[in-house]
């Protein structure tokens, strides 16, 4: 079976998808793993990434935070902010 495609934006839209009205996303490599098929080591690594680059924040063992969502929520209510706005 062929693996998703697999790069921390392709993660981060994941994330934000599935997110819940907060900003927090409960998951971890494990999950990523699972979901992209792709070895939690993998997974781990783009987790770190995604927090490196300030874009999530790890807040519980299987619990992270989107760190721009309430400007998701604050932007113009007719426009909503995209995942792929924040990190430009």
């Amino acid at each position: 079976m062929k693996k998703k495609q697999f790069d921390w934006e392709q993660v981060f839209a994941f994330l934000w998808h599935g997110a819940d009205r907060d900003g927090l996303w409960n998951g971890d490599a494990k999950t990523l793993a699972a979901k992209f098929r792709v070895k939690e080591d993998e997974a781990y690594a783009v987790l770190g990434e995604l927090c490196d680059r300030n874009l999530i924040q790890r807040v519980g063992a299987s619990t992270y935070v989107i760190t721009h969502w309430r400007e998701r929520e604050q932007d113009d209510p007719g426009e909503e902010l995209q995942w792929w706005q924040i990190h430009r």
